[in-house]
């Protein structure tokens, strides 16, 4: 399998024809994030010293490692790019994004909705929440942000339902406000709460830098009871599992 590694450049055939790109960082163990790099300069294209090339800030995307071919070699060495020449990609793709959502986002309720979900993502991660704190089946209101589509989003109840060892990531289920008293075997209805269901097909792990706040039930933390853990354990067991 072809090693992927920053600031270099590649041949891939992502949109069906040959083209290099110059990698900025990776999304997942297979997909990465860079811009197409030229000879010659074109429209949007920035000129890049260190592999004497132009690339077009305009056009950074996500890229498959399945469709990439080949390392880019100059002299038996591979075309990578200075620090300093990343350092400027990096404040073009930047600009050019900023300059695109200026352009693109509504002008109402919902595209300031967006541009400000954008803004408190940037500050939740940089916030210092101590996780320790964290207490294990307990809920809390957190920023779910802006989705896509019908998906769940906003400011929303949830119960930390389990985490990994260093408690920064939590697996969380989602409650409505209101009971919903439906036909629906994966909306329970919580005894701990006098308002409020599960919804256990919306459970999504999420990080804990999204906790915003206690969930207070009679002025202390609302914990669900162990008939609750014990209901709702059935009803992941059969709704993931199938059983």
């Amino acid at each position: 399998m072809l090693t992927i590694n920053y600031k270099q450049v590649y041949e891939t055939s992502e949109s069906g024809e040959k083209e290099w790109i110059l990698i900025l960082y990776d999304i997942s163990a297979n997909h990465y994030v860079g811009v197409p790099v030229y000879s010659k300069e074109c429209e949007g294209s920035i000129y890049l010293n260190s592999i004497n090339k132009y690339a077009i800030p305009n056009k950074i995307k996500d890229y498959n490692r399945s469709k990439m071919s080949r390392c880019i070699y100059i002299q038996n060495k591979p075309l990578k790019l200075s620090k300093k020449d990343y350092a400027k990609l990096i404040v073009s793709c930047k600009d050019s994004i900023i300059k695109y959502l200026n352009e693109n986002v509504d002008e109402d309720i919902d595209g300031i909705a967006y541009l400000k979900w954008c803004r408190d993502k940037y500050n939740l991660n940089k916030e210092d929440i101590q996780s320790d704190n964290l207490k294990q089946n307990g809920i809390y209101w957190v920023n779910m942000g802006i989705n896509i589509g019908s998906e769940l989003r906003k400011l929303r109840p949830v119960i930390l339902w389990r985490s990994t060892g260093d408690k920064k990531t939590w697996t969380m289920i989602p409650l409505t406000t209101k009971k919903r008293n439906d036909n629906y075997y994966f909306h329970y209805d919580l005894e701990c709460l006098t308002e409020g269901s599960a919804k256990i097909e919306n459970i999504m792990n999420y990080s804990y830098k999204r906790i915003l706040a206690p969930y207070f039930s009679k002025d202390k933390l609302a914990i669900i009871t162990k008939k609750d853990y014990d209901e709702i354990s059935k009803i992941i067991e059969r709704y993931y599992l199938f059983k």
